[in-house]
């Protein structure tokens, strides 16, 4: 696939270490769900605590956790923060360019937590559950990304 015009201002190395730490983000926090009803779970959240399910079926308290209980939003808030650290003093054209590979991670971690709660409520048969809204999980990460640009949201939460 290739670059779009302003990721091109980013070094191919910068572009793909940062998509890695997406792509491992998924595997390791969200892949997990998906085999839930099968092999239970148990993961870390971001601050070190166990989050621990017995092998069940994905809904009530299992598909909370994974989309009320603030899980994967830490991950993200600590890959813009260290990014945007990394970018400081950067050209005006190789910060969009982060923004817009962050933004994409941020956007692949929400569509794939949305498949992975289709495919669970569904029991298999998903196609007769209507997909969770990920629309407001990207605006506040985009948002909150926006932040890290504009040097205004520094600290952990």
């Amino acid at each position: 696939m290739a670059a779009s015009s302003s990721t091109a201002a980013l070094a191919p190395a910068e572009h793909a270490r940062i998509r890695a730490r997406f792509f491992a983000l998924i595997w390791d926090q969200l892949r997990p769900w998906a085999y839930m009803d099968t092999d239970g779970l148990e993961l870390r959240r971001f601050d070190g605590t166990t989050i621990a399910f017995e092998p069940a079926m994905f809904d009530g308290a299992p598909r909370q956790a994974l989309w009320e209980g603030n899980y994967i939003e830490p991950f993200l808030e600590a890959i813009c923060r260290e990014e945007t650290a990394r970018a400081a003093g950067l050209p005006p054209a190789a910060q969009k360019a982060l923004r817009e590979v962050l933004r994409a991670g941020i956007a692949r971690v929400y569509l794939t937590m949305q498949e992975i709660d289709w495919h669970m409520v569904g029991d298999g048969v998903a196609e007769h559950h209507d997909k969770h809204d990920t629309e407001s999980g990207i605006a506040r990460m985009t948002a909150f990304l926006d932040r890290c640009l504009a040097g205004t949201e520094t600290r952990a939460a």
